[in-house]
C-alpha cells in the first residue's frame, strides 16, 4: 500500500548509501506533479528507487569488486496500455575512428576502468511505467496481481551496467552502417553452431545475424552468448538469448531466453510476471557480467553449489533496453 506524502518541487537528486556501486538519481526532467514528483505518491516512488539502488549495490558487491558512483537520469510514464514495465540504458561514446569492441558504454567504463567519459553528466537513464500496478515493499514478495518493483529495477540496472547488445535489427552498429564499433556484449554473440556474429575484421556476419537474431527459442535455435564464464556456469554450453521469430525492439538479443524453460526463471529474461520475481542473480548472470569485464570476488561457482540471496570522444549515443510484462 502506498502511503501519502508531499514532495518538494525543488527536489532533484536522491542518492544511495555507500556500497560497491552507489547511485545518484536525477529527477530534474520529471514533470512537476507527475511520476516521481507526484504530489501523493512521489515520495514513496523516490524512496523505492533509492532502496532499490542500495539493495542492488549490496547484491553486486557480494560478487564483484568494482566500485563507482553512477548518475542516472530518471523519467517515468503512466500508460496502463503499454506492456513495457521499465527501461534503462547507458550513454555510449565512440571516437569516430577505432573499429572493434570500441563502443564505450559510459556506465560500464566507469565501473570497470574508473574513467568517467561523461565528465559528471548523467551516465545513463532509467524509466518506470507507473501505469502498471507495482509492489514497492522491499521486505516482502510481490503478491500476484502486482509487479515486483525491485526485481524489475535490478533488471534495468543490469542493462545499464552492460548487459545489452548495441546491434540494431538490421545488423547495424549503434553509430550507423560502416561504423564498426560494437559493445563488449556483442563480442560473445554467436549462433547455435558457434559462428560468431562479429567477424575477425569487425564486420558483421550478416547472414548469421539475420538467421539467429530471429531464430526462435534456444537451445535449438536463436542467438547465444559464448563467454567462457557464462558457459562454465551453464554446464559448458552457450547461453540462450531471447530471439523471437519477430524482432522485438529493446528486447531481442539483449535478454536471456524467456522461452527456454532452463532460463525462464532468471532475472534477465525479457518479461517479468506479476507476483514473486527474482531479486537475485543466477550463476549464469554472474558469469555473463564477469565476461563483460567485472572483477569477481571469487571464481564463478558451478550451478549446483551456487546460491545467491538478497536480504577526445566525439560521438555520443544511448542504448536502452526494456522489460515487459509477462
Amino acid at each position: 500500500m502506498l502511503s501519502s506524502g508531499l514532495v518538494a518541487g525543488c527536489l532533484a537528486f536522491g542518492g544511495s548509501a555507500n556500497a560497491a556501486i552507489s547511485f545518484t538519481f536525477d529527477y530534474s526532467n520529471n514533470t512537476p506533479g507527475a511520476g516521481f514528483l507526484d504530489a501523493t505518491y512521489g515520495t514513496d516512488r523516490q524512496n523505492a528507487l533509492t532502496a532499490a539502488g542500495n539493495a542492488f549495490s549490496s547484491l553486486f558487491g557480494q560478487y564483484f569488486t568494482n566500485t563507482g558512483n553512477i548518475v542516472l537520469a530518471v523519467s517515468s510514464s503512466d500508460d496502463p496500455n503499454s506492456s513495457t514495465l521499465a527501461s534503462a540504458g547507458s550513454a555510449g561514446q565512440w571516437d569516430g575512428v577505432s573499429q572493434g569492441f570500441t563502443y564505450q558504454e559510459v556506465v560500464r567504463e566507469k565501473l570497470v576502468t574508473g574513467v568517467d567519459l561523461n565528465d559528471g553528466a548523467a551516465d545513463g537513464t532509467v524509466d518506470v511505467n507507473w501505469g502498471q500496478p507495482w509492489h514497492l515493499d522491499l521486505s516482502s514478495d510481490a503478491p500476484y496481481g502486482l509487479y515486483d518493483f525491485y526485481s524489475t529495477v535490478f533488471h534495468e540496472f543490469t542493462h545499464a551496467i552492460g548487459f545489452s547488445s548495441s546491434i540494431g535489427q538490421n545488423g547495424e552498429p549503434a553509430f550507423g552502417a560502416g561504423n564498426l564499433a560494437w559493445s563488449e556484449y556483442d563480442r560473445f554473440l554467436g549462433n547455435k553452431n558457434g559462428t560468431m556474429m562479429i567477424n575477425p575484421d569487425y564486420t558483421l556476419n550478416q547472414a548469421a545475424w539475420e538467421a539467429a537474431s530471429v531464430g526462435g527459442a534456444s537451445p535449438a535455435e536463436g542467438m547465444f552468448f559464448y563467454g567462457a564464464n557464462a558457459m562454465a556456469a551453464n554446464g559448458g554450453q552457450a547461453v540462450g538469448l531471447y530471439s523471437p521469430t519477430v524482432w522485438s525492439d529493446g528486447s531481442s538479443v539483449s535478454h536471456l531466453d524467456t522461452d527456454n524453460p532452463a532460463l525462464e526463471a532468471m532475472m534477465m529474461t525479457h518479461a517479468g510476471p506479476d507476483g514473486p520475481s527474482p531479486r537475485v542473480f543466477s550463476a549464469v548472470e554472474v558469469g555473463i557480467l564477469t565476461d563483460l569485464g567485472y572483477t569477481a570476488v571469487t571464481p564463478v561457482p558451478e550451478p549446483e553449489t551456487y546460491a545467491m540471496m538478497l536480504a577526445g570522444l566525439g560521438l555520443v549515443g544511448w542504448q536502452v533496453r526494456r522489460r515487459r510484462a509477462a
